[in-house]
């Protein structure tokens, strides 16, 4: 039995742990990357946090779940719980987090990354017939 299909979930939960240590990093100690230095660059970074943490935890729900409702219902909770993660995270970074502040651009970042996850999952399942009616 390979590691995934013992733990399906461990690629979402290792990337939310990485996404954790990145979001609550000081902000005076961001590594600077040359390529990556434009106006706004981490609402680009936020983006593509929450749509990687989204679809990571969405990859098992095809495979545990017995049906598409059931399918859809834990993907529509992935997203939320992710856009919840967000909004709390701003509020971590406002109140804990040295030189980070609370950002309204942030959470619509994280939640449009989350919901484009959704989407892509959403459209991925829903082009493949593996359930039964339900």
């Amino acid at each position: 039995m390979t590691l995934i299909k013992k733990y399906p979930f461990a690629p979402g939960i290792l990337f939310f742990l990485i996404s954790l240590i990145l979001l609550t990093l000081p902000g005076d100690t961001m590594p600077a990357v040359g390529w990556l230095n434009f106006p706004q660059r981490d609402k680009l970074i936020h983006y593509c946090l929450f749509f990687l943490l989204g679809y990571l935890f969405s990859i098992p729900v095809k495979h545990l779940t017995k049906t598409k409702t059931a399918a859809f219902n834990w993907l529509l909770f992935i997203c939320l719980f992710s856009i919840g993660y967000g909004i709390a995270i701003e509020f971590v970074q406002k109140w804990w987090i040295p030189n980070r502040g609370f950002e309204f651009l942030d959470i619509v970042a994280d939640a449009t990354g989350a919901t484009v996850a959704y989407i892509t999952n959403y459209m991925r399942f829903q082009r493949n017939q593996w359930w039964s009616k339900g």
